[in-house]
């Protein structure tokens, strides 16, 4: 499907602020609110707009793992990713074409509690394995989907909250549940779901976003549909100083094809998700990050990203 102009700067106000009214955004592209709501629902029929999701933060820590497998069929693969979407402390489950077969996280609250679930993990498809690959994920930056404008898009950090005694109540999860399912719902619709009154539901979603309970909101789009593929990058660096890291982010911020960048520590350092038309752009990217940072550079590698599951995690916090 091809997009129009304003499509495009639809899609990039719900980039910027999933959360923003109908209203707001047709002042922004200079449109009614009818024309808007019309878009936005054609754009969801057509597969497009995927989920509108909400990023929780609790004190987890998500470890990437990217595993290799050998003598594995297809339905023992799908019988291995259902297995994973299922687990209660695995997000972020996506296949995947290169020297890895499939890529997830692991949520974990230390390394102890992650060890705990890889080897429970591990029991599990372990059979499968030929190796494997971790890293913890410890800062990220996200830009959204500024590919489909061809603009950079200031993004705030990620932050990570050391968490002690939550201020959280179960009218909080209640609120939060419904979120988690569809981050732009309607204050009034949380209400009616819930009985809890508009004002104290404003009130209580402010506070999440301050105590970072609430993280961010997030636009899922499937690019497939637009013509692009996406593309993990994965980066082992040496010599990595704090100039260097502030130089990749400032790359990152500056090239509207990376949608998202993390810091890692443990098999690779630097994590871009990507989205290009071609291999042909692909390479060009790769050409064009070695000679920004190739004296920085140990190790280079990316993988074809398809279909992501459970793009979320949802803490046992937040369960009512």
């Amino acid at each position: 499907m091809k997009l129009d102009l304003l499509d495009k700067k639809i899609l990039n106000c719900l980039n910027e602020n999933v959360r923003a009214s109908y209203t707001e955004i047709a002042r922004k592209v200079r449109s009614s609110k009818e024309v808007v709501n019309y878009r936005v629902k054609r754009l969801i029929d057509e597969g497009i707009i995927k989920e509108f999701v909400t990023i929780f933060g609790l004190g987890y820590w998500a470890y990437k793992l990217l595993i290799q497998f050998e003598k594995i069929t297809p339905d023992e693969e799908r019988e291995i990713i259902n297995y994973l979407i299922k687990h209660s402390n695995i997000n972020w489950i996506t296949p995947c074409s290169g020297n890895w077969d499939l890529v997830f996280a692991i949520m974990a609250k230390d390394p102890a509690h992650f060890d705990l679930i890889l080897r429970d993990v591990l029991t599990q498809i372990g059979k499968y394995l030929q190796n494997y690959k971790t890293s913890v994920s410890i800062g990220s930056q996200a830009f959204g989907h500024t590919y489909l404008l061809g603009s950079t898009n200031e993004t705030k950090k990620i932050k990570r909250n050391i968490i002690g005694q939550l201020d959280f109540d179960t009218k909080d999860k209640m609120i939060a549940r419904i979120l988690h399912k569809n981050a732009r719902s309607k204050i009034t619709d949380i209400s009616s779901q819930t009985k809890i009154p508009v004002d104290t539901i404003k009130y209580r979603i402010k506070k999440m976003e301050k105590n970072s309970i609430i993280k961010r909101y997030r636009l899922i789009l499937d690019p497939s549909k637009l013509g692009y593929n996406r593309y993990e990058i994965f980066i082992r660096c040496i010599n990595l100083d704090d100039a260097v890291i502030r130089k990749f982010k400032e790359y990152a911020r500056k090239n509207p094809n990376i949608e998202f960048m993390g810091r890692c520590v443990g098999s690779w350092d630097i994590e871009f998700t990507t989205h290009f038309k071609s291999n042909e752009e692909l390479r060009d990217f790769v050409l064009e990050v070695k000679k920004e940072f190739g004296e920085f550079i140990k190790h280079f590698e990316s993988v074809t990203l398809f279909e992501t599951f459970n793009y979320v995690y949802f803490p046992e916090e937040l369960r009512v």
